[in-house]
């Protein structure tokens, strides 16, 4: 019990303890840790989240671009899904940050990734829970992570030529052997590498002022199909389409027609002679004396029948041709000679230009004139073919001849015949090497390849070379399997759709990198014969230029076939005329290089293929890329593909959207 003096008021007692503050702080201690460890933890468990969020994002933006990167049509397929989930599980194993395993949601796979907004982009999800590690303790147990990311190409305004091989080893597989299968065949690769590339990089929004994509294409060989372009364009780019008989000749390699006009009163006799005794031999006094009025000693003058020496010749007033005739050996003492004497009233005429009555006498084998004019209008269907000045072999008349219409395979203008493998700066002169250089007179228009009409000295047909498909100035094509291709006004400059026009290409013919590189350089430049359009863009942004150059070998050119340059051993145009083969090829390897660092100085980017079955790039190709960055070795039709593949994504600038 408590005494009196124990008792303490209910009241009293509180405010006794009111006022002892000792050991209080361990009471709020206490109170205070919960709150503490839930700040705490929450900063822990967010600071996990954050991270796991950010790789989550990582991967799911890694795979989107390689889903996109992995596309090569407008859509994705389930190689692309599979190749976009591949990068994303690398930068993000499952259960990492202590997640939980990827489930489905709402019936649909997680991650997944599938076509995005808009053409040929790819948009990703991703979602899962984080476990948390002390939230836990407040009955937080998970955390819910989602993220969404897109990939695009941000293409721009892009023109590319494509100057493609198609001599006729692109008829073999990769490695160098002869096949029967098409499908073998380099040129199915590169057709089925162009149709890649299209479709990586595309046709732009389609919008009016949208990215702008133009392809242009320059297959060549030893030569390089352009006429029909250059004619369209302005005839008066090519020798025979100015409208002047002096500017409208070109000279070849070729022969020309001797006529006779038969003379008038023609009287025939025959007159002999016995040459038994003459000086020499008989036979020869007959044939090379007698028969062509010569004296015959010591037997015979031809004054001692009043005629004048020799054949033919004029005499009082009638014209007189003698040819041996006959020679007949009776004894030793008798050697009967006879000879045919003409007479006329008015002699033959002997001409290149043929008259009426006119026979054919000969050909004359030299480099002569012939107007091409005809045969440059034969471009157009709607034209007549030409004449072929060189006629048949034994002509009845100067109609009477084949008929040729020109496919637009041309000579290329002059140039400087005396740059050396050693030459390293582009002569004036060399008007052939001139990108930009607009025609204005003979030596610097184009003429029109016409190998029927050229011919060696010993009236032998020269070798000619294969004219490849017509090349395309730069174009847009909505679609590569129809449509029409467009220029930047929307007007239809190729009619036939993309996909004919690649598969027409067909391999033949020897290979010229250099006539390659020109025309993909003239066709792509913005300052030269097509400037007006090459500069046009629809949104009046600055266009990026690249050029692809792809070969499959090495330079392979003779100076003893009619090509691109004529026919070096009779015209020397690009090397002197007794330059043997390898000497001729080293030239035009040298003549490659600089048209290459005069390509790469107009600001274009080029890229260079070798597809050979070596997987290291040759020293002229590489030195003509932009980079060794810019260079690719293909050994396969799928390894072309992929170049092909790889340089599209590069110019179109693969992007994150999202």
């Amino acid at each position: 019990m408590l005494g009196k003096n124990d008792k303490v008021s209910t009241s009293g007692f509180f405010r006794a303890l009111r006022s002892d503050t000792a050991g209080n702080v361990y009471a709020m201690a206490a109170a205070a840790l919960f709150p503490i460890a839930a700040i705490i933890g929450g900063g822990v468990d967010i600071g996990r989240a954050y991270m796991a969020q950010a790789r989550l994002q990582q991967a799911c933006d890694a795979g989107a671009l390689a889903g996109r990167r992995a596309m090569t049509g407008a859509t994705m397929s389930s190689t692309d899904a599979a190749e976009a989930r591949k990068f994303f599980d690398f930068n993000f194993p499952e259960t990492s940050f202590d997640t939980d395993p990827f489930t489905k949601v709402n019936g649909q796979d997680n991650p997944r990734f599938v076509d995005g907004p808009g053409d040929k982009s790819v948009r990703g999800y991703a979602q899962t829970t984080l476990n948390t590690s002390i939230m836990k303790i407040f009955g937080y147990k998970k955390m819910d992570l989602k993220v969404d990311c897109t990939s695009r190409l941000d293409i721009g305004n892009v023109d590319v030529m494509m100057v493609l091989d198609v001599t006729g080893s692109m008829d073999w597989k990769p490695n160098g052997y002869s096949t029967y299968y098409e499908s073998e065949k380099r040129i199915t690769g590169l057709k089925d590498a162009v149709k890649d590339f299209y479709d990586i990089l595309g046709t732009g929004d389609g919008s009016s002022n949208s990215s702008q994509i133009r392809y242009g294409f320059m297959p060549y060989n030893a030569m390089i199909n352009v006429g029909e372009t250059l004619y369209d364009e302005d005839p008066s780019w090519l020798v025979g389409g100015v409208g002047t008989t002096t500017e409208d000749e070109w000279n070849y390699q070729t022969r020309r027609a001797h006529w006779i006009v038969p003379g008038t009163g023609l009287r025939t006799t025959y007159e002999q002679i016995n040459v038994a005794g003459a000086s020499g031999n008989d036979r020869d006094a007959c044939e090379d004396k007698f028969g062509l009025n010569k004296s015959v000693s010591p037997l015979w003058s031809p004054s001692d029948d009043g005629y004048g020496y020799g054949t033919p010749l004029t005499q009082n007033g009638y014209y007189y041709e003698f040819s041996y005739y006959n020679y007949q050996r009776y004894s030793k003492n008798y050697q009967l000679c006879t000879r045919k004497v003409e007479r006329y009233d008015s002699p033959p005429q002997k001409t290149t230009t043929w008259k009426p009555g006119a026979v054919f006498d000969f050909w004359e084998y030299d480099e002569f004139d012939h107007d091409v004019s005809a045969y440059v209008k034969s471009i157009k269907s709607s034209n007549p073919k030409a004449l072929r000045p060189t006629l048949y072999n034994n002509p009845s008349n100067n109609t009477d001849g084949p008929t040729d219409r020109w496919d637009g395979c041309i000579e290329e203008r002059d140039t400087y015949a005396n740059i050396t493998s050693t030459t390293n700066a582009i002569p004036a002169n060399a008007y052939d090497l001139d990108i930009d250089l607009v025609p204005s007179n003979k030596a610097t228009r184009w003429r029109p390849y016409w190998s029927g009409v050229e011919y060696e000295r010993n009236g032998y047909s020269v070798s000619d070379s294969t004219c490849p498909k017509p090349g395309r100035r730069l174009a847009e094509y909505a679609s590569y399997d129809s449509g029409p291709g467009v220029d930047s006004d929307g007007n239809t400059i190729y009619s036939g759709d993309l996909k004919t026009y690649i598969n027409s290409l067909n391999p033949s013919g020897n290979t010229n990198h250099t006539i390659g590189m020109i025309w993909g350089a003239r066709f792509l430049s913005p300052t030269g014969l097509f400037a007006a359009e090459n500069t046009k863009s629809k949104n009046g942004f600055n266009i990026a230029r690249h050029l692809i150059f792809m070969t499959d070998g090495d330079l392979n050119v003779f100076p003893n076939r009619y090509n691109v340059y004529g026919y070096n051993e009779l015209d020397g145009r690009l090397a002197p005329k007794n330059t043997g083969q390898s000497s001729y090829e080293a030239i035009q390897a040298q003549r490659f290089q600089l048209m290459c660092s005069a390509v790469k100085a107009q600001g274009v980017t080029v890229w260079v293929i070798q597809f050979t079955n070596s997987t290291t790039i040759q020293p002229n190709l590489l030195n003509c890329a932009t980079s060794a960055n810019h260079a690719a070795a293909a050994t396969s039709n799928a390894a072309l593909q992929a170049a092909f593949g790889d340089i599209a994504k590069t110019i179109g600038g693969l992007r994150l959207s999202k």
